[in-house]
């Protein structure tokens, strides 16, 4: 009996261990906490694990700038979703090819619970970003910086890894200002925390969270773009848009994303250091 069992946890280790190796990765950004990501993006895991017949792991890091990090060595991701400065390096240095975005652009917010903050005489003034890549972060610091608000002079940074968790830094009055993108607004501020805040900058709608793929594992990059297509269509992609508020999905051509040079310029300097 003992040698039945031996046998059998052998058996079922060694299918756990083939099934880890045969397994699809999707990288998605941090651009909340672990457990919103691994919630909000089920319904993609669950459509492409069946339209595969493999398992799907949804994997993610600590911040913005490890997983750039690793997107661009383009090994550890099979599909990747991310901000759209990010995923130029991806496509430049990891290999990828942008292949579907959301038809709701990303625009940045800066959120403050006094809406005359930019007038305050208690400089410098506190402001948390998701990560120096981050789009909004980005976004948001040049948009200061024309305003005058200069880092290190009337305002200083500093960075959290989850947008959820900034909304309660601010609330806790530990921050003068914070920094989200408007799908995460839209997903995160309740609406009795809406009384509480104001917007004290909304950008113009730009490029959404970026999908991207590559000829890895087994899949072509002809296969993502069908699978991404019919996910797009289906159920589980309905369900998804409901959950994120990003309203539906449009196909995307690497050179939709030429017009970000000076920020994908400035991405490069924080993540290498040039």
């Amino acid at each position: 009996m003992k040698l039945i069992i031996l046998i059998l946890s052998i058996f079922l280790f060694s299918n756990f261990c083939v099934a880890q190796e045969n397994s699809i990765k999707i990288g998605i950004a941090p651009h909340s906490s672990t457990r919103i990501i691994l919630q909000s993006h089920q319904d993609l895991r669950i459509f492409l694990q069946n339209y595969f017949k493999r398992p799907v792991q949804i994997l993610t890091a600590k911040n913005f700038s490890e997983f750039t990090k690793r997107s661009n060595m383009g090994i550890y991701y099979d599909l990747i979703l991310t901000s759209p400065n990010l995923a130029i390096l991806a496509q430049r240095l990891g290999g990828y090819t942008p292949i579907m975005t959301y038809t709701k652009g990303l625009s940045t917010i800066i959120l403050a619970t006094n809406k005359d903050i930019l007038k305050s005489k208690k400089l410098p003034l506190k402001v948390i970003g998701l990560d120096p890549v981050s789009f909004p972060t980005l976004d948001a610091q040049e948009w200061l910086d024309k305003k005058g608000f200069i880092d290190g002079d009337k305002v200083k940074y500093s960075y959290t890894s989850a947008s959820d968790s900034s909304i309660s830094i601010l609330l806790n009055n530990n921050a003068d200002m914070i920094i989200l993108s408007l799908p995460n607004y839209n997903k995160l501020i309740t609406k009795k925390n809406k009384d509480l805040v104001h917007v004290i900058y909304q950008s113009k709608p730009k490029l959404s969270r970026i999908y991207l793929a590559k000829d890895a594992d087994g899949i072509t990059l002809q296969e993502w773009e069908k699978a991404l297509d019919a996910f797009s269509k289906s159920p589980e992609g309905k369900r998804h848009l409901e959950i994120t508020k990003l309203e539906g999905f449009k196909k995307i051509k690497p050179e939709d994303l030429d017009n970000l040079d000076s920020i994908v310029a400035k991405t490069i300097e924080r993540l290498y250091n040039k």
